[in-house]
């Protein structure tokens, strides 16, 4: 043995103190790790719960489904998607032609108010929407009295929707932006 460890002797107060020092150290220890998994288990399960969620609104069907005619084919409107239209022949001349559906035994609404912007050249039939954003000045579109209606160019309109299940309760509400932009018409879908 060396000089140096002949010198080191402890005594068994001192050992014991020491042993009970290091044996607190690693109590403590331990009980950080402990309470450290605890935390992260938690943040873990916090943020698979935060993704759950955003994955089920983002993903989950809407009570409302928009269909715009793009040519010979209609095309499912997805939110905060813009799709251009095409032009049709409709009931009240060339315009451009959107269709709702709503699952079974609900019911919409085209809510009527001051955020409906340029609402005058949107008309609706049935399931069917139509935006004439040309106008209209046709002799045949009359009002009860008689007189002519005369509806002036848009190249925006904005329509509200609400959505109610059977029980008159309102599920969604949605907006439909359309625009004309260089000769071209879109729409998107906006949900509130």
């Amino acid at each position: 043995m060396s000089k140096l460890a002949d010198d080191i002797v402890l005594t068994e107060q001192n050992e014991r103190k020491l042993f009970i020092a290091y044996k607190k150290r690693i109590e403590s220890q331990r009980r950080k790790k402990v309470l450290m998994r605890g935390y992260y288990r938690v943040a873990v399960v916090a943020l698979a719960m935060m993704i759950m969620f955003s994955v089920n609104y983002y993903l989950q069907s809407p009570d409302l489904v928009v269909y715009a005619a793009t040519g010979d084919k209609m095309v499912q409107l997805r939110l905060n998607e813009r799709v251009n239209l095409e032009k049709q022949r409709t009931p009240l001349g060339y315009g451009y032609v959107l269709e709702m559906s709503v699952e079974e035994g609900s019911r919409y609404y085209t809510i009527e108010n001051e955020q409906n912007l340029n609402a005058d050249n949107i008309f609706r039939n049935g399931n069917k929407i139509f935006w004439m954003p040309d106008g209209m000045n046709s002799i045949n579109f009359r009002d009860q009295d008689g007189n002519v209606i005369k509806i002036p160019e848009t190249d925006s309109s904005t329509l509200n929707i609400e959505v109610c299940n059977y029980d008159g309760k309102m599920v969604e509400r949605i907006t439909l932006i359309l625009e004309r932009r260089d000769g071209q018409c879109s729409v998107e879908m906006l949900k509130k």
